[in-house]
Formats: C-alpha cells, sequence, structure tokens
C-alpha cells in the first residue's frame, strides 16, 4: 500500500505473512510523522468506541451483536489465563479469527485502519488491523493501557514496513505479530523500530528511536 502525503511517501505493505511482497518504509527521524498521528488518533476513537459498545455487551448480553460477542470471547479467553499465557492466547485468537487481505481490496483506497469490530465482523484485515483489534482485546482482558503500543517496525531482511501490537511484560516488550502464533521478543528479532504510537489519544507519542519501545532495540536490522 503506498500513500502520498505532500512530499512524503508512506510505503505500507503488510499484507499477508510473507516480507517478499514489501516496499520501503521512509520514516523521518528528526520529527513525528504528521499524517501517521492523525491514522492513530482516527484509530483511537474507534477504538474507544467498541470498548463502549463491549461495555454494553457484557451489561446486557441478549443485545450482543454477533461482532461484539466473537471479539468478547477473545478478551474472556484471555482474561482466564496469566501473564504471557493470557498474551498468546489473545494473538493466537486474532490472527486465526482474520485474513490477510489489502486495503485495495477491502475499501477501494491505499490505506485505511480499521477499528476493532469492523475487523472482526469482515474477518478480513491487513497487520495494523491485526495489531489494532489485539489492542482493543489486551486491554478487555485486563492488561494496563501503559503497557500497550501500536509499533511501526522496519524488517532488516526485506525492508519492509510492518505494524503490529507490543505488550510490556515484566519490563520487555513483546510483539504480536500477525505472521506468527507464537510472541516474540522485541530484542530477538531482525525489526527495527521506526515509531510507537502510544495511548494518549490527543497527542500520540509518535517517535522514531526516541524513547520507550523504540530505545529498547535502536539497532536492530
Amino acid at each position: 500500500m503506498v500513500r502520498v502525503f505532500g512530499v512524503l511517501v508512506v510505503a505500507f505493505a503488510c499484507m499477508g505473512t510473507s516480507p517478499g511482497h514489501a516496499d520501503d518504509f521512509p520514516f523521518p527521524a528528526a520529527r513525528p510523522h504528521t499524517s501517521l498521528a492523525m491514522k492513530w488518533q482516527g484509530a483511537q476513537r474507534r477504538i474507544m468506541d467498541d470498548e463502549a459498545r463491549l461495555a454494553d455487551c457484557r451489561a446486557e448480553p441478549w443485545m450482543c451483536s454477533a461482532d461484539e460477542m466473537r471479539l468478547e470471547a477473545i478478551a474472556k479467553a484471555g482474561r482466564a489465563r496469566e501473564g504471557r499465557a493470557r498474551i498468546g492466547e489473545i494473538n493466537r485468537a486474532v490472527n486465526l479469527a482474520i485474513r490477510p487481505v489489502s486495503d485495495e481490496r477491502r475499501f477501494g483506497v491505499p490505506d485505511y485502519w480499521s477499528g476493532p469490530l469492523e475487523t472482526i465482523g469482515s474477518s478480513e484485515g491487513d497487520c495494523e488491523d491485526y495489531a489494532i483489534v489485539k489492542l482493543l482485546a489486551l486491554k478487555e482482558a485486563g492488561i494496563g493501557r501503559d503497557d500497550l503500543r501500536l509499533v511501526i517496525v522496519q524488517d532488516g531482511a526485506s525492508r519492509s514496513a510492518h505494524a503490529v501490537a507490543a505488550v510490556r511484560l515484566e519490563g520487555r516488550w513483546l510483539l504480536l505479530d500477525n505472521r506468527f502464533l507464537a510472541l516474540v521478543d522485541l530484542t530477538q528479532t531482525h525489526y527495527r523500530v521506526l515509531a510507537e504510537l502510544g495511548p494518549d489519544t490527543d497527542n500520540p507519542q509518535v517517535v522514531a528511536n526516541g524513547s520507550g519501545v523504540a530505545s529498547a532495540a535502536p539497532d536492530i536490522m
């Protein structure tokens, strides 16, 4: 997927399990990427809206839609476990619930960040859609919002851009990747962190090797 914002070209090839179809993702290291921040703000609003819908669903189960019941079931399975097992349960369940499809095919546009329930309802999405579903499911399963990130990475081998959910557990960041059913420790990958999107809706944190997740492995290639 390629989208042009002024003079910046954001190439975000993340559909599927193979990085072989990827393009480069030029991310400005010196300043926030405004368009990426705007996309994250929109995603945060959708996450919050869907979070409210899930709360209503739990309060009045007879009013739940099929999409709400599916996502709540994933979160409930996570709540039944602890620690790494909880995170792994949600990663695996979401990966198996969605098949990789590009935004061009789904929506006829180069790049669109779906809300969690929208993605679950269609059972289709690309990498950031998987990640966004996982962020809400993890939060619903009891993971604190400060321990959650959406992370843009670059694969060192293919130079591809990719989006994953990240969870901080015992001081280490674990990646929930739609390419793998197993959890991946950030420091044990060939990924280099390009951007970190934190939980602050009004001022999303967009960094390149600056702090937090990014500083955990600034030189991974």
